[in-house]
Parts: C-alpha cells; structure tokens; sequence
C-alpha cells in the first residue's frame, strides 16, 4: 500500500505560536505553508502576510490575484505562490505602496512584520543554523535555507551573516561569542536583545545555554534560540 502524503490543511487551533497572528477563531482553517526556504514551525504563507497582516487584501481571492500579479517581493524576489513561507528576518516588500516590512518574532512568539526604510531593505540578518565541508570548502547554511561559502572558520552555529539584497552578498558577519548583540527569537524569552554575557557548554543531557544581559536583567536561554544581530549595536533596525 503507497503511504499517505502529509496533510495539506492545517486547522488554526493546532497552528504552530508563530502562525498565531490571527485569531483563532475567526475561521476553522488557516493556509499552510509549502515547503520552502524556511520550517513550518517559523513561518507564515505569503497569502496570510498580504490578507490578515498587512491588511491589503480583504479575501483570500484578492490575496492571490495581488500576489500572481508579483506586486509582493520576498528578499527582492518575486513570488507567485499565496503558500510561500516567509519566515524570521525576511523583507516583504509592496510595490505599489512602496513600503517594506522585516519579519520578527515579538515578545509572545510571533512572527509579525516591522516597517522598515527603504535603505533597509536591501540589507537582511542570516543566522546560520549549520557549518560543514564540501570538497574542501567551509560552507554555512542560513535559517533562511541559503548556503555561503566562507573561509572565515571563526563563525560557528549562532552566528550570523550580514547579508545585501537580491544580490546575496555578505556585507558583514560575526560569530556567537561573549560581548556580541543577539536576538531571542523562540522560547519564553522571544523578542528579546541584549549582549552575550555567557556561553556554557552543552553536554549529553544538557543543552548549551546562553545568558544575555538586557535593559530588563539577565536571562537565560537554550543556544538554538539565539541569533547574533550585530557587535556593538544590531546592524540593523529591529523593534
């Protein structure tokens, strides 16, 4: 017997915390995003951003016809697909209205759009979820599925790759250590910036974890949730 496929609906009570932009009940379905550059857990269809966030559209009908017309630009890209995922730091751009957006992750685990100039645009934070070789060259794969190759060997998992759009250049990069800025973008302390105080090891049994100093005191969390987003002062506008 052939297996089954994954599901291609996704109801919105069992939407994942990012997806809960829109309210519960105010439909029994929510789209689900295609598979794409970034994971389920982190992103949100294209067609919810136009039609439930941005509010440029009333229907979903509507929705799609702005987003078929490739009036919505996704990192400087155009992008047919209502289901295409757009996820944490991408930049949404609207021709039309000639406004820009960054996707973050707010203080409830969120993923919601900030506006941002139009200089800024141009520029967008990669965090690099994993560091291999590959016919002997050092390659960084990004949270946004993008791969770099770098002969830099001091950036690790955490670090972060300042990045120019659409071209996909590396303007900057720095790695996750003591005294850097980073962003908390999953976990209870989402939202949150501060200055890497410390880093523990992990182990077996144990994750490693990072202790960040921010306006509010210090606080901890797991290493998988934390992102540089700059050295002294995040490169970029956040909040």
């Amino acid at each position: 017997m052939a297996r089954k496929g994954g599901s291609k609906s996704l109801k919105r009570y069992a939407a994942p915390v990012p997806m809960q932009v829109v309210r519960v009940k105010e439909k029994k379905f929510i789209t689900k995003p295609e598979p794409g550059p970034h994971r389920l857990k982190l992103s949100l269809p294209l067609q919810v951003v136009v039609r439930d966030i941005l509010k440029i559209a009333e229907t979903g009908r509507e929705a799609r016809s702005i987003i078929k017309r490739s009036l919505i630009l996704v990192d400087g890209f155009s992008r047919k697909s209502d289901k295409f995922p757009v996820g944490l730091m991408d930049v949404i751009s609207v021709k039309e209205l000639n406004k820009h957006y960054r996707i973050l992750v707010d203080n409830k685990g969120r993923l919601i759009p900030i506006e941002i100039s139009p200089e800024e645009s141009t520029m967008k934070i990669c965090r690099i979820n994993k560091k291999y070789l590959y016919r002997g060259k050092l390659m960084l794969a990004t949270e946004d599925g993008k791969t770099f190759e770098t002969d830099d060997n001091s950036l690790n998992v955490g670090g972060s790759l300042l990045v120019k759009l659409p071209e996909g250049t590396i303007v900057d990069k720095a790695p996750l250590k003591e005294g850097y800025v980073a962003y908390v973008f999953m976990g209870r302390h989402s939202g949150s910036i501060g200055i890497v105080k410390s880093i523990s090891s992990s182990g077996l049994l144990r994750d490693s974890i990072v202790t960040l100093t921010t306006d509010h005191g210090e606080l901890n969390t797991i290493r998988d949730y934390v992102m540089v987003v700059g050295r002294e002062n995040p490169w970029l506008r956040l909040f």
